[in-house]
């Protein structure tokens, strides 16, 4: 029997609208869209800090919890929104005006000079991505029994779009998703996580800040506020030890760009890293290529530098690590002082220099070679950028900065290119320069800035022996071979005798390379820069690496 067409159209549109209310429920039903129940976590509040005569900190919490699993681990993620008021200091003219900062005699005299500087209490919203994410081991057995707080960098806003509402950051079906290769690792090594969330994009109408005469500005940013990211690791530090039964006995910060600058003002500033109790806050302080490389240890007063020139001042300096990535060299150009530079690398290696000349025991900077001001948060290639893994250093930099604080075990001497800094014996010998991944010590290619000479990412270019060398983002030539005009791309053999790495008469052959990287590898490992696994993974990657390598830059 023939169906009537009349009565197939219909039967079909029957099957279509079932369909899609079948679909229709499904994703409404999914966990990765489901709604993750919000409470109250008002409960962990402290009381209002009193600054000035006036009461600022955290005034409401919202929280949600969602279960997790990395690596094996069962983990417990919250994320937190909170509103409050935090206290700090801007200028109503000048570079940096809008840099809200508790170290105020730190940041106003190096980017512009003597003015009148403003206290004032800015307002943060949950709404408008005040938040943070707390991870921590499910099972309290495997908390080490410490905590990370992280402070991110420069250029984050809700009004732009980098922020989010509060809540909407979590995806419960992968719970992990939105935390970086950096907070991972942490959370891999047992440590609870508190991740920091603020605006620090300025003159963005986003924070209202009302001053000490009742005036308000609206261009003020939570660049430079170090008691945003303490009342919100308070806030985090009650909660941790609700759930897993005791405070964290050691706290630490790190901080990328502006957050490492924070670091820099929590240890620098005499009183500034000390928790309401009157007590250390932070244990110790991982600066990850701070931002310009400043701020610089140095305040001065009547024509002489005042900063930590007492013994309590030197003794309330805790250990920190700089990692300076040596490629993120831009023109810092707001005005400063003669005393500071106009290269991002020269303060960073000044600044480690003034704490040496400073008797500051407690300070490393390790310099890195082809990486820029991005490192190893993410991996992989995105487009043309492709940046050097600093995460395979990383992993170590957290054990040492944790040995140092927690057992007094000192790391490795400062590492720079810097005869200054590297040539400890001044005998014309650098000894400890900065560190160079295989993927630097034994070249395919090279890294360079991209999309142009100031960017904070990097592409590569190989060793192909085929045709020209590439042009960057803004139409300038790489110099792979350093001769200074753009011509040929060099073959890996070509590129390895000039370097010195090879002969005149020598060819690059796959035992060369391995034995190359097999060192380089190892000297990183021998100093404690790489792990046991990472230095292996080297060498066995090298084994099948491709020693001619394809184009993969243009």
């Amino acid at each position: 029997m023939v169906m009537p067409r009349t009565n197939l159209v219909f039967r079909r549109f029957v099957v279509t609208c079932c369909r899609v209310v079948l679909l229709s429920w499904v994703i409404a039903c999914s966990p990765a869209r489901a709604q993750v129940p919000e409470k109250s976590c008002d409960g962990f509040l402290l009381p209002p800090r009193q600054v000035k005569g006036k009461a600022v900190g955290p005034t409401s919490c919202l929280m949600q919890e969602t279960g997790a699993t990395y690596e094996g681990r069962a983990l417990t993620r919250l994320d937190v929104g909170l509103d409050g008021t935090v206290d700090g200091y801007l200028a109503k003219v000048g570079n940096y005006k809008e840099y809200f900062s508790n170290s105020p005699d730190l940041v106003f005299p190096q980017t512009w000079g003597p003015r009148e500087i403003f206290f004032g209490v800015a307002t943060y919203e949950r709404a408008k991505g005040a938040s943070m994410t707390i991870v921590f081991p499910r099972d309290r057995g495997a908390w080490n029994g410490k905590m990370w707080v992280t402070a991110h960098g420069r250029g984050t806003s809700f009004k732009q779009g980098q922020l989010k509402v509060w809540s909407q950051y979590v995806k419960p079906a992968n719970a992990v998703e939105g935390l970086d290769r950096y907070d991972l690792l942490m959370v891999s090594k047992g440590y609870a996580l508190v991740k920091t969330r603020r605006t620090s994009t300025e003159g963005l109408g986003e924070i209202i800040t009302t001053l000490e005469d009742g005036s308000t500005v609206d261009y003020a940013a939570f660049n430079d506020t170090v008691r945003y990211i303490m009342d919100f690791a308070d806030v985090a530090k009650k909660i941790v030890a609700d759930r897993l039964g005791q405070p964290p006995s050691r706290v630490y910060l790190y901080g990328h760009s502006a957050g490492a600058r924070i670091g820099h003002a929590t240890n620098y500033a005499p009183g500034l890293n000390v928790g309401r109790d009157g007590t250390r806050f932070f244990d110790g302080i991982l600066g990850d290529d701070p931002a310009a490389g400043t701020w610089y240890p140095v305040v001065m007063k009547a024509g002489r530098d005042v900063l930590l020139s007492s013994d309590a001042e030197k003794a309330a300096f805790v250990p920190e690590i700089d990692v300076a990535h040596q490629m993120y060299n831009n023109i810092w150009e707001p005005k400063h002082p003669g005393w500071m530079s106009d290269s991002y690398l020269e303060n960073k290696r000044n600044n480690a220099r003034i704490l040496r000349d400073k008797g500051i025991a407690k300070y490393r900077m390790y310099e890195v070679r082809g990486v820029s001001h991005a490192g190893g948060e993410s991996e992989g290639w995105r487009g043309q950028i492709l940046n050097l893994d600093l995460a395979k250093a990383m992993d170590r930099f957290l054990d040492m900065l944790d040995a140092w604080a927690d057992k007094g075990i000192a790391p490795p001497p400062t590492h720079s290119d810097w005869a200054e800094l590297g040539d400890a014996n001044r005998d014309g010998t650098i000894e400890y320069p900065a560190l160079a991944f295989p993927e630097i010590a034994c070249p395919l290619g090279v890294y360079f800035p991209f999309p142009d000479s100031a960017a904070g990412t990097t592409s590569f270019a190989a060793f192909t022996g085929d045709g020209l060398e590439p042009l960057d983002g803004r139409k300038v030539f790489v110099d792979m071979n350093r001769n200074g005009v753009w011509d040929y791309r060099e073959t890996p053999t070509q590129a390895w005798r000039r370097l010195g790495l090879l002969q005149k008469n020598e060819e690059l052959t796959r035992d060369t390379y391995v034995a190359c990287v097999r060192r380089a590898a190892e000297q990183l490992r021998k100093e404690g820069f790489f792990s046991d696994k990472t230095a292996a993974s080297y060498v066995e990657e090298a084994k099948a690496a491709d020693l001619q390598p394809k184009r993969v830059s243009q």
